[in-house]
């Protein structure tokens, strides 16, 4: 048998490689999927701090709430009034995550909300200016009582001249009536009388209604109105810090933040920073009206 032998040269070669190559349709290779360790950092979810309460109490929260979102990007600090006893009750309930108050909270509740005093704020019998009680500089508490009882109904028995007095109250829930009422008159024995649900209302009515007397956190003095001194045996006690954290101006009361339990996520960071030096020692002493719970020098239950 004769043996045929087929010898390929390198040009014919080259061309079988090239028709192999060009029969081939797979896909290239996917290249691999990055670890899931250099992926992106998410963004940043932004959350929101809500209280409510205290309307004595809500200056300062607003003042801590300015510079907390200034360097907390993405949370925001909702704050709004409505009395002490309504911020005890929205926090129980869950419905805002911080109740504002000027009040310890009552037996019923304490097992369940956790308390952080942020400040200490004093009370004051604030009124319509006048001349029938220009003069009238100081009042003691047992005629301050009298005046919220309705027993006194004219300025001239304080010393001043001939006008009714006009009482208007803070609503039943308030706080700050509360406080005032227990130092002042024993518990909430005030005459009847118009009221007013929040502290900045009050200050406005105050100014409009001739004759009219009131009760306001020192946080909401104005220069319009007449803040009374008490007189007592010792002479006259001015409110203000040194008196308040020495213990001879009696009515005052600590500055509550009320949680629903031990505090976390945003609300935990806002109250961290209440409680830091840097508000404490800096930015709260430029809050009108309050003062660190740290300068007390006695301690109320």
């Amino acid at each position: 048998m004769t043996r045929h032998r087929f010898e390929l040269s390198g040009a014919a070669l080259i061309a079988i490689a090239f028709m192999a190559a060009a029969c081939d349709k797979s896909a290239p290779p996917a290249p691999e999927a990055p670890p899931a360790s250099a992926s992106a950092p998410a963004e940043p979810t932004s959350s929101t701090v809500s209280a409510s309460g205290s309307s004595a109490l809500q200056p300062l929260v607003n003042a801590a709430k300015e510079k907390f979102e200034a360097n907390r990007k993405g949370i925001s600090v909702e704050v709004s009034a409505g009395g002490s006893k309504k911020g005890l009750s929205d926090v129980a309930s869950g419905a805002v995550q911080i109740g504002d108050s000027d009040i310890f909270a009552p037996d019923d509740l304490k097992a369940q909300l956790v308390d952080h005093k942020v400040a200490v704020v004093g009370f004051a019998a604030m009124a319509n200016k006048g001349p029938f009680n220009d003069k009238v500089a100081a009042v003691s508490l047992a005629d301050l009582a009298k005046v919220f009882a309705g027993t006194i109904t004219n300025w001239k028995d304080l010393g001043g001249q001939s006008q009714p007095i006009v009482v208007i109250n803070r609503a039943p829930g308030s706080g700050t009536r509360s406080v005032f009422g227990s130092i002042v008159l024993g518990g909430d024995k005030f005459v009847e009388s118009q009221t007013e649900d929040n502290s900045g209302a009050l200050v406005a009515k105050l100014k409009q209604t001739k004759g009219a007397i009131s009760y306001l956190a020192l946080s909401f003095a104005d220069p319009d109105l007449h803040t009374f001194a008490l007189k007592s045996d010792a002479g006259v006690i001015e409110p203000g810090p040194e008196t308040i954290t020495g213990g001879t101006y009696p009515i005052w009361s600590y500055e509550h933040m009320y949680t629903k339990g031990e505090p976390s996520g945003a609300a935990k960071e806002f109250l961290d920073y209440l409680a830091s030096a840097d508000f404490q020692e800096h930015v709260l002493p430029t809050v009108k009206g309050f003062i660190p719970v740290t300068q007390m020098k006695l301690a109320r239950e």
